[in-house]
């Protein structure tokens, strides 16, 4: 079985290919505000390299949000058509909640994206998929002060912004995440989308 994940809510482009439920290759790297002009042809490109037709395709995973206005509607919206004219499953996650550390079971993750105006859109989850806060906006200086209230919790996710001590062991950015597995290992039904037509990107500052 193949699946086809997608992600283009941050700053980060991210295509990957799994085989029953382990990822076969990945192409991931930023294009902040570039997503459009270039994630059709590395789908493209990652099925070439494989020699997968995307009819072979079984179920795609995308992020819903929140993140970029522009960048969240592109991978959605491929994730639409192809599930609508493959007639295959698709499951969406929230862009938050793939920033966990899901290799560690036993940890909490404050998981952050930068939402501009000095605001920081903002999820607390646990590994074993449990909400503790969900996705929100608040201002940077709420966010720091959680983060302060919580010394056991990790912080993971677009957080240079922030200026936090990037040397601390408990702080994760973008690059030292596997994303591609977190969505593999949140996928559930509970993500899985009942209507193709009506899935929509989940911007949270509407």
């Amino acid at each position: 079985m193949y699946t086809l994940l997608l992600d283009s809510s941050n700053k980060l482009l991210v295509v990957g290919l799994a085989k029953d439920n382990k990822v076969i290759d990945s192409i991931i790297y930023e294009a902040w505000q570039k997503q459009s002009e270039y994630m059709i042809n590395e789908i493209n490109n990652i099925f070439t390299r494989n020699n997968i037709d995307p009819k072979e395709v079984n179920e795609i995973i995308v992020t819903k949000g929140p993140g970029s206005y522009t960048g969240l509607r592109i991978a959605l919206t491929i994730a639409k058509i192809y599930g609508y004219i493959l007639n295959i499953p698709v499951y969406v996650l929230s862009s938050l909640e793939i920033l966990i550390d899901s290799k560690d079971k036993d940890t909490n993750t404050i998981c952050l994206m930068n939402a501009r105006s000095s605001r920081s859109y903002i999820g607390i989850y646990s590994s074993n998929k449990e909400v503790l806060l969900e996705d929100k906006v608040l201002t940077n200086e709420e966010v720091k002060t959680l983060i302060k209230n919580n010394p056991t919790y990790k912080v993971s996710g677009d957080i240079s912004y922030l200026n936090l001590d990037l040397d601390n062991t408990n702080y994760y950015d973008l690059s030292n995440l596997d994303l591609l597995n977190n969505m593999l290992y949140l996928k559930d039904e509970s993500n899985k989308v009942e209507n193709i037509l009506t899935l929509k990107a989940i911007y949270l500052k509407d």
